[in-house]
């Protein structure tokens, strides 16, 4: 409607020329107009999406009705009637009013006297059947008015006035209004005879993140116009379902489109690979039994094996059975996650018709890309595409709280973590996530408590027939059972040495019928012959001896467990190569290492750098790149000669699988794979064991990796056999280092320290195990049963954390480009915080600048941020 609502009239949107005052506005939308639009979305994700299934599954039935899906439809047309409170439509006469806003009003009913004579006019009376007791109803009640990505409780602060009949306006008349409208949109609704909603609180979470997308959805002014008021009951509902229909198909949610593009034979790896036959482990993953309700897959394959093009095809399989809708690729890293979108990307491309391809989104703070496309953040929360259509195709891009709502997502395992967390918007995260095939690559059991949170994630998803592959380059036993079964118990040693390698285990979504296949990966055999170098904590030494290499001609990785040692090697490679900076990795000219500490334009210039030096079409040359675990996973390069930092051994594994990764030619004397491994002069690690049974070791010993006994583990299985065969001796190698029996024999034979340590891992351990009991949401509990709590802050990872630091303005940075944010560590601000993220006092320099955050003054510059 043009113009203001009077104030008889009952508006839910407002549109304003400038400043929110009575006299700007321009265009209102009636409140009955809205609830329309929101129960028409509802209404199409249910018929055009697998959400139907999904939440049916999570009750245990096959399917909705038409009259559950008409039922829920007719909820989501409740969700707004809060707004017809008077504090929240007096906002648009009187500036001086401050709204209450139009969810708390109405939760507060709940707890009024006779709530049920209050909610009375919105003939709440006649849907308390559609549940099976008054209990879940009140809980579908909250699950629909807390529909703006937090719960609201009712607190006892009923406030009466907001809805008894006034001078201006009769909230219950506009809810007799509404109550009689969803009568007529939805008649199915009111049928007698239905099977009521059961009492699984799954359901209670599920429809609030959904009704939450819907929400969304149903406020973008692109397929839903602020409307005209009319005397027409039906013309609200018609005009909102052509704009749920039109929604869905151009936000690519309706994926039949899609599946229809794909014809009916199957795609195979036809295009998922661009030359060559699949090997055969990524044949049989795709040749996997198709379990209609739900299945869980474990792949561990060598590095290089093509896991990342398995997936793909297995997702397409599945999308086009009609089982998934879309797909959820989660890496541990930002760099990693920008890797990966570019391939699937590019996959993509190859495999659908340009008419009907489904967007690829890249899900990573920071970042605005869909595709190949980039957009502009401009102010007031807009975005700028380049293309129209690409306002289309990336509106899952534009909120981190919408992108796993995109139809093709790649991004970081944090998103998928969130939707367990109590954290904002958790709920539509963990719905939207239903449609997808949820892939989690490099899945390790060392991180315990982001373990948790995912076992808690794939729960809800397998529950609802949901589809998820987790791939390794190697699992060990108990990660692998701990998934599989629900927390079964591990093989003896022994058995666990000789599980076969690559292997898949498949289980179905009720994880009852496990299966296991194993298949041969790439053909290629790697014999790795590994030194110990007991140089770790000197940097001039480590720099010589790689310096010595790539002046023979090597590609040299070097990779350090903690960015101080490795700008420590950095600065001593520099000193060493003297006027030969052509022998060290640059960017933009400038030699520099390749770590996390960069701004995430400078981050993306640094992984191009470091592909161009040792990928697999880089100039045969010798060359040194000092690094971080930056290096360990996605990037595509091809070392021909490792030094690394002692560390576990399945990251041990991941770092080898950067040499001889491709099957090149390789220098003189560089034609066999070799590994130096660097570790302390002392041999005994007990001394940095701490009075606690904490340890603090050099080179993030007991730090970066805190599993001493882990460490130990692999230091014995390094001295005891120098030569190995990869991918052939990966399961023994893992086995030999991780599993239980293994750690307890180290813990016996070391005595009292290496015990009082075994029980701070192990105490740490349960208690990052019971964390998520206190930030997490718990689906299996009524909605509503388990309020949000106020003074946590749910984090993903933790102590892991880093703030994103908004400088005043774009600065140049050192390499050309200009940077807007920086990712600050929180352990360099300690706990002196300021309430936003914003840097002060930028002074530039040449070659980068300094500011001030939390009190502390930080450099950046080619070697990255620091504190100075």
């Amino acid at each position: 409607m043009e113009g203001a609502p009077s104030p008889a009239q009952f508006w839910a949107k407002l549109r304003y020329t400038e400043e929110r005052r009575p006299e700007n506005i321009v265009a209102w939308h009636p409140l009955v107009a809205h609830a329309a639009d929101v129960a028409a979305v509802v209404e199409a994700l249910l018929q055009r999406t697998l959400l139907r299934k999904r939440l049916a599954r999570l009750i245990g039935w096959d399917d909705l009705a038409e009259v559950h899906v008409a039922r829920l439809a007719v909820l989501a047309a409740l969700h707004d009637a809060g707004k017809a409170n008077h504090g929240f439509q007096d906002q648009a006469f009187d500036p001086r009013v401050r709204s209450p806003g139009h969810v708390r009003p109405i939760v507060e009913i709940l707890c009024a006297d006779e709530p049920a004579r209050w909610l009375e006019p919105l003939k709440i009376g006649e849907m308390a059947g559609w549940f099976v007791s008054e209990e879940v109803f009140y809980h579908f009640l909250l699950a629909t008015w807390s529909h703006h990505g937090r719960l609201v409780l009712p607190e006892g602060d009923f406030r009466a006035h907001y809805w008894r009949p006034n001078a201006r306006r009769d909230p219950r008349a506009a809810w007799r209004r509404l109550a009689e409208l969803v009568r007529l949109w939805f008649p199915a609704a009111f049928a007698d005879g239905a099977e009521p909603f059961p009492a699984d609180p799954r359901l209670q979470h599920a429809f609030n993140g959904l009704l939450t997308l819907a929400d969304w959805i149903g406020s973008d002014t692109r397929f839903f116009p602020y409307a005209e008021e009319t005397e027409d009951p039906m013309f609200p509902i018609e005009r909102a379902r052509e704009g749920a229909r039109r929604a869905l198909q151009s936000l690519f949610l309706d994926a039949a489109g899609g599946r229809q593009a794909l014809g009916d034979e199957p795609v195979g790896f036809r295009g998922v690979i661009e030359a060559g036959a699949p090997y055969p482990i990524q044949q049989a993953c795709y040749d996997l039994p198709v379990h209609p309700q739900g299945s869980l897959t474990i792949l561990e394959s060598d590095t290089g094996s093509g896991k990342t093009e398995a997936a793909v095809a297995r997702f397409l399989r599945l999308y086009q059975e009609g089982l998934v809708d879309g797909m959820y690729f989660a890496l541990p890293t930002r760099s990693a996650a920008s890797q990966i979108h570019r391939r699937i990307t590019e996959i993509v491309a190859r495999v659908f018709p340009e008419a009907h391809r489904p967007p690829v989104v890249l899900a990573v703070p920071g970042y605005l890309r869909v595709d190949e496309a980039e957009a502009v953040r401009l102010p007031d929360f807009r975005v700028l595409w380049d293309d129209e259509a690409l306002r289309y195709r990336g509106w899952a891009a534009e909120h981190p709280k919408r992108y796993l709502a995109g139809p093709i997502v790649v991004g970081t395992i944090d998103q998928v973590l969130l939707a367990g967390l109590q954290v904002s918007h958790a709920h539509m995260r963990a719905a939207a996530l239903l449609r997808h095939f949820l892939v989690v690559d490099e899945v390790h059991a060392s991180d315990v408590y982001m373990t948790t949170l995912l076992e808690r994630i794939l729960a809800f998803h397998l529950a609802a027939g949901g589809h998820a592959l987790l791939m390794s380059a190697t699992l060990g036993s108990v990660a692998r059972v701990r998934y599989a079964t629900k927390g079964g118990t591990p093989p003896p040693l022994d058995e666990a040495e000789g599980e076969r390698y690559p292997l898949l285990t498949h289980v179905e979504a009720g994880r009852q019928r496990l299966e296991t296949v194993s298949a041969a990966s790439s053909g290629r055999e790697k014999q790795v012959t590994l030194r110990l170098e007991p140089i770790a904590s000197d940097p001039q030494a480590i720099a010589e001896r790689a310096l010595q290499h790539a002046r023979a001609g090597a590609r040299v990785l070097l990779i350090r467990n903690r960015v101080e040692d490795c700008l420590a090697v950095q600065r001593a490679l520099e000193e060493a190569a003297c006027d030969d900076r052509s022998l060290l990795l640059s960017c933009n000219g400038q030699p520099v290492p390749h770590h996390g500490r960069y701004a995430p334009e400078d981050r993306r210039a640094l992984d191009a750098a470091i592909e161009a030096a040792f990928g697999k079409n880089s100039p045969k040359r010798g060359i040194v790149a000092a690094c971080t675990q930056t290096v360990e996973q996605s990037l595509d390069i091809d070392a021909d000669l490792l030094i690394t930092d002692l560390c576990p051994i399945d990251v041990l594994l991941q770092r080898i699988g950067r040499l001889h990764r491709h099957a090149r030619p390789r220098p003189k004397g560089y034609e066999q794979a070799v590994c130096l491994v660097l570790t302390p002069a002392e041999r005994d690690l007990t001394r940095t064991i701490q009075p606690d049974g904490g340890a603090r070791g050099p080179h993030g010993l007991g730090t970066v990796y805190p599993d001493l006994r882990v460490i130990e583990a692999t230091w014995r299985v390094l001295e005891g056999q120098n030569l190995w065969q990869i991918p052939r001796d990966n399961r023994r190698l893992v086995e030999r280092a991780t599993h239980p029996a293994v750690l307890q024999q180290i813990v016996r034979e070391k005595g009292e320290r290496w015990e009082a340590h075994q029980r701070h891992i192990l105490g740490q351990e349960a208690a990052d195990r019971y964390v998520p009991e206190i930030t997490g949401l718990h689906f299996e509990r009524p909605f509503g049963a388990h309020p949000f709590g106020r003074d946590i802050a749910p984090r993903t990872r933790l102590d892991e954390d880093d703030y994103r630091v908004e400088l005043p303005e774009p600065v140049p940075g050192p390499f050309g480009w200009p940077v807007g944010t920086l990712p600050v560590a929180s352990w360099m601000v300690d706990d002196e915080l300021p309430e936003e993220p914003k840097a002060r006092d930028v002074t530039p320099f040449d070659g980068g600048f300094s500011f001030v955050f939390a009190g502390r003054r930080f450099h950046y510059d080619r070697l990255g941020l620091r504190l100075s």
